[in-house]
């Protein structure tokens, strides 16, 4: 088993919070009088056990899965299939940095949204936006993707991840506008 250790680089702002699927955007609709914008978009953010930012490790195994549909080797398409066999991610989630390997620093980022598609009714979004942000990613490789060959495994799993960060990772991306989207480099 070898480990690889990737640096993932934000190259656009990454929205942190912790709800999905349209039906559930009214849980992220705007301000209820109660709280200030910042209460909320803090208590929607993704956090650690000790309360820092963090991404869960399921954003970037879904990204994997992009980025490995939009690669060819060998005139075949690269399985995702064969890649989550081939490799270890960390568990449940991955503390989220600033550049300079401190706790990122947020604002508020709220924009007005249809409440599901098709819909004429509109909300408005809040959730916390980091800017500057990194994670840092132990990938260990337990079995080759292309056995007897690990040069052309470890070529694959930096274009998986390369095309990941294209993809970008989060879960809510309001229309016509990138989040989440990295590079990545090995450290």
């Amino acid at each position: 088993m070898r480990s690889l250790n990737m640096q993932l680089v934000g190259t656009t702002p990454l929205l942190l919070h912790h709800i999905s699927r349209h039906q559930f955007r009214e849980q992220l609709a705007t301000h209820n009088g109660e709280q200030t914008i910042e209460e909320e978009a803090m208590e929607v953010m993704v956090k650690d056990s000790d309360g820092n930012p963090a991404v869960p490790v399921s954003w970037l195994w879904d990204a994997l899965r992009v980025g490995c549909s939009r690669i060819v080797v060998e005139g075949e398409q690269v399985r995702y299939f064969n890649v989550s066999s081939s490799i270890r991610l960390p568990e449940g989630l991955i503390s989220l940095k600033d550049t300079d390997y401190k706790n990122p620093i947020w604002k508020v980022y709220s924009s007005v949204q249809h409440a599901s598609p098709g819909s004429a009714r509109s909300i408005a979004v809040v959730a916390p936006i980091f800017k500057d942000w990194m994670l840092e990613v132990n990938v260990s490789v337990i079995r080759e993707i292309f056995p007897g060959n690990q040069v052309l495994g470890e070529v694959v799993i930096d274009r998986v991840f390369a095309e990941a960060g294209k993809v970008g990772i989060g879960l809510f991306h309001p229309p016509k506008k990138q989040f989440g989207q990295f590079r990545c480099e090995r450290v």
